[in-house]
C-alpha cells in the first residue's frame, strides 16, 4: 500500500508559534517517531510513535509539533499566531 503525505508548508518556510508569535521559526524537516538521540523513556511520556511531526527552529534552539497543530498552535504569519494564542488563553 502507498500513501502520500501531505505536507502543510515547504522545508524552508518561517513560521509562528502561538506560545511565543514574536520570534519567527524555520521549517527545517519533519518526522515520524523518535529522533536520533532522543531519549526513548521521555520521547515515549511526551509523544506519539505513529504521529508526523513538523520540525522548525530560531536561533539554535529546535521545537517539533504534530502537524495537526498547524492552524492551531503554528501559524503562517504572527498575526494569526498572536490570534492563536489569545484564543488557547480563553479556554
Amino acid at each position: 500500500m502507498n500513501r502520500t503525505l501531505e505536507l502543510p508548508v515547504e522545508i524552508g518556510t518561517v513560521v509562528y508559534a502561538a506560545d511565543c508569535p514574536r520570534y519567527p521559526q524555520r521549517v527545517i524537516g519533519y518526522r515520524i517517531g523518535r529522533m536520533m538521540g532522543e531519549d526513548e523513556e521521555e520521547f515515549k511520556e511526551e509523544r506519539e510513535a505513529d504521529v508526523l511531526y513538523i520540525e522548525y527552529e530560531c536561533g539554535g534552539i529546535s521545537s517539533s509539533s504534530p502537524v495537526s497543530c498547524f492552524g492551531i498552535s503554528i501559524f503562517l504569519t504572527r498575526e494569526e499566531a498572536i490570534r492563536g494564542g489569545e484564543k488557547s488563553e480563553i479556554y
